[in-house]
Order: structure tokens, then C-alpha cells, then sequence
């Protein structure tokens, strides 16, 4: 039987990681990013099994096999579906999410009007101190759904990307256990920076042939970006309460 993992986490915060890991490493595993709600977006009681809301770009019929999606509704029915909430230190998050709303093809969708140069620059120079208020209203927004999808289900795990690269096995090894899944005998772990993904992410190809600088989130060396101005904006608009809720500390 197939063990379904339903997916959510916002923007650059490890979700192409988590599912590359989950699905590679634990048995009859297969991790939902958009089927059943997007998962960059907030979790919703009322399935569209039109997927509607789904935002996969393309027909269900195309995204997915009608014989895969009747499995999938038939484990929803019986409440077979475990979810995962994929968290990122919101430090470590703002700096990320920047250079994504900075990346190629949002800049190609505006137009043309911001040249490579500019993009470049925007991607080099980090978060500024204007784009934290609004970065944050749109976290506190989804990360207070998940936060309650946390503590109302008991078939939902949250998983921090700190851990993951901490101890990456031990963290698996634990999602394993509250997923009720085997582990398969072979551990995987992605040496590189991941790639944006979808529904399907084959380990071969998951990956950049890029570096992935792990000393930069263990260290924290996105911190030295934040000045003192720019960390009292933080304070005055992340949502206190659902940051230490996720088990975050607010400087």
C-alpha cells in the first residue's frame, strides 16, 4: 500500500528537499506537492478534486493518471493522508525568498523591464528593508493555517530544514516512525543545490551541478545581513506567537 504524504511549505523553505528525501529513503512512499492544494499555499478542509486551486499548470488529466488520483482519494476517504509542514529559520527564509522573487523567469514575466544587470544585483544583494513588511504578511499568513493544521491533526509533522542538515538521517529516521513507514536499507542524501521541482523528482535529477553551501544556514551567516534596523522590521511584523509555536526564536 502506498503511504501518501500531503505537502506544504512556503517558498525556498526545503520542500523539494524534504520530498526527495522522503520519497528515496522510506518504502511505498510518495510525497503530494500539489495534488490536493498547492503547496506553497494554505491547507483547505474541501478538497477541488477539479484541482482548481491546485496550481499545476496544466490539465488533472495530464498532471496526473485518473488510476493514481482515484488511490489518492480513496486514502483521503479513509483518512489515510499524513501531511508534512516544511520550516526554514525566517532569517535564513527572507534572504532565500529575496533572491527567488529575484530569479530569472519573474523578472522575464514583468516584461523585460528589469535588465539581467539589475536582477543579478537584486538576487547578490539580499533582502532589503522595504520588501521585509510585505515578505512577512504573506508568512504569517500561511505559516498560521499550518500551524493549526499542526496541532488539529495528529496525521501531520512539521520538519525544519535546520535539522535536516544537522542530522539529516536522524531527522528521516524520525518521520519515518511518526509516518509509520520502513526505511529502506540504502540512505540517500542530495549532495547539491537542489532544482525547483513538481509532482515528480527523480533523484538523478533533483539536483544542480552546483555546491550547496551547508556551513552558510549552520553557522548563520545570513544573519550578518541584518542590521539593526532591519531587525527591529522583523520584530515589528513576523507574528510572535506562531514563530515560537514553530519553535523559532525572534532576535
Amino acid at each position: 500500500m502506498v503511504n501518501y504524504i500531503k505537502q506544504y511549505g512556503i517558498q525556498r523553505s526545503c520542500t523539494n528537499f524534504v520530498k526527495v528525501l522522503l520519497e528515496n529513503n522510506l518504502e511505498d512512499t510518495v510525497v503530494l506537492t500539489n495534488i490536493l492544494g498547492w503547496k506553497h499555499g494554505p491547507h483547505k478542509d474541501k478538497i477541488d478534486w477539479e484541482g482548481n486551486d491546485w496550481n499545476i499548470g496544466q490539465n488533472l488529466e495530464e498532471y496526473v493518471s485518473s488510476e493514481e488520483l482515484l488511490r489518492i482519494k480513496n486514502a483521503y476517504k479513509e483518512e489515510k493522508i499524513h501531511y508534512i509542514i516544511c520550516l526554514k529559520d525566517p532569517y535564513a527564509w527572507l534572504m532565500s525568498y529575496s533572491k527567488y522573487m529575484n530569479r530569472q523567469d519573474k523578472v522575464r514575466s514583468l516584461g523585460g523591464l528589469v535588465s539581467e544587470g539589475k536582477k543579478f544585483v537584486a538576487r547578490k544583494r539580499g533582502v532589503q528593508l522595504n520588501e521585509i513588511g510585505e515578505y512577512l504578511e504573506n508568512w504569517n499568513m500561511v505559516h498560521q493555517n499550518w500551524a493549526n493544521l499542526i496541532d488539529k491533526n495528529q496525521k501531520c509533522a512539521s520538519t525544519k530544514f535546520e535539522d535536516l542538515l544537522k542530522n539529516t538521517q536522524s531527522e528521516v529516521e524520525r518521520l519515518s516512525t511518526f509516518f509509520n513507514a520502513k526505511m529502506k536499507d540504502e540512505f540517500y542524501i542530495p549532495e547539491k543545490k537542489m532544482k525547483r521541482g513538481g509532482e515528480k523528482m527523480a533523484k538523478e535529477n533533483s539536483t544542480e551541478n552546483v555546491a550547496f553551501d551547508k556551513e552558510y544556514y549552520e553557522e548563520k551567516k545570513y544573519l550578518s545581513h541584518f542590521n539593526d534596523e532591519m531587525l527591529a522590521e522583523v520584530r515589528k511584523h513576523i507574528d510572535h506567537d506562531i514563530a515560537v509555536r514553530l519553535g523559532y526564536d525572534i532576535i
